[in-house]
């Protein structure tokens, strides 16, 4: 199934990252990358590593498409909450908890949010970032999108 690049949106303020965001996300992947990451790239059927660099890993989103998550399928630990208060319920357990509101706001308020990344390998799909973003648009009743890179251990 080819997935088609979105260009329009009732909320119309997605970015590919932020320096911040690019950062903390490559980060965060780095912290884990032989603890989870290693395992999921082989439940995927992604290549390994994911990404060698930070660099490599803003050239994977920079070529990502920009795609309707609701026309993927089954995507592995994607939410699909029915409220805010069950979004802010779920993120309280994260190690690092995310400012629901904060993003509620930016949606509300058009203000430039990064895009949720999703990895696609050979067999299946993961959400890596943006899962409380994707959850919080979706309760707020804006389509979400997210960047689709292809990790695919046949490439």
């Amino acid at each position: 199934m080819r997935i088609r690049e979105i260009v329009t949106s009732a909320y119309n303020n997605w970015v590919r990252y932020t320096a911040d965001s690019l950062s903390a996300d490559y980060s965060e992947y780095k912290h884990k990358e032989t603890t989870k990451w290693q395992q999921r790239a082989r439940d995927i059927g992604a290549r390994w590593p994911l990404f060698g660099s930070q660099d490599l890993f803003r050239q994977a989103l920079d070529a990502a498409p920009i795609v309707q998550i609701d026309q993927l399928g089954s995507v592995g630990n994607l939410t699909h909450n029915n409220s805010i208060d069950s979004i802010t319920s779920m993120v309280s357990s994260y190690q690092m908890p995310r400012d629901v509101d904060r993003i509620v706001q930016g949606l509300q308020s058009n203000v430039p949010l990064p895009l949720p990344i999703i990895l696609k390998g050979s067999s299946a799909m993961w959400i890596m970032a943006g899962n409380t973003r994707q959850a919080t648009s979706r309760v707020l009743g804006i389509e979400p999108r997210a960047l689709l890179v292809d990790v695919s251990d046949d490439r």
